[in-house]
């Protein structure tokens, strides 16, 4: 079982508000009126969820992700419920960033984003190799069953 503490990243913090910082400067040379209002707070809305959800601060935020071998998968919120999923079949995995994918019971997709700042170094190491591994050890797994 692997298990992973999550800390808000500010690194996806300052991400988040350059690019909601550019989509608002573009709406705002591009639109006019009415338009131009709307889509402006709708962005402002945007970011201030976006951004909840980067300092781990929405109810359905993961502060701590357990992965077992068998593919489950759990995840505490920040109130410290845990809930119980499995896991899913897209990830990502670079030096800086890991996306996890989760499928909920109620068959919903959940995406766990972890920056190099969202976890020490080693956790975020070991977790790129578990899913690395998990990956292509599943794919051979799936190529001798048949």
């Amino acid at each position: 079982m692997l298990r992973i503490n999550l800390k808000p990243s500010r690194l996806l913090s300052a991400v988040l508000v350059l690019a909601h910082g550019l989509a608002v400067y573009a709406v705002w040379i591009s639109l006019g009126g009415l338009p131009r209002a709307l889509t402006g707070i709708a962005l402002l809305a945007s970011l201030a969820v976006t951004l909840a959800q980067a300092l781990l601060r929405t109810p359905w935020s993961a502060v701590s992700l357990e992965l077992a071998e068998d593919g489950r998968a759990s995840w505490k919120d920040p109130r410290g419920a845990w809930h119980e999923d499995t896991l899913g079949r897209s990830h990502f995995v670079s030096p800086l960033l890991v996306v996890v994918g989760l499928k909920t019971r109620n068959g919903r997709s959940k995406r766990v984003i972890l920056l190099s700042d969202s976890t020490p170094p080693d956790d975020l190491r070991r977790l790129r190799v578990w899913l690395r591994w998990r990956r292509k050890h599943s794919v051979r797994n799936n190529l001798t069953e048949n």
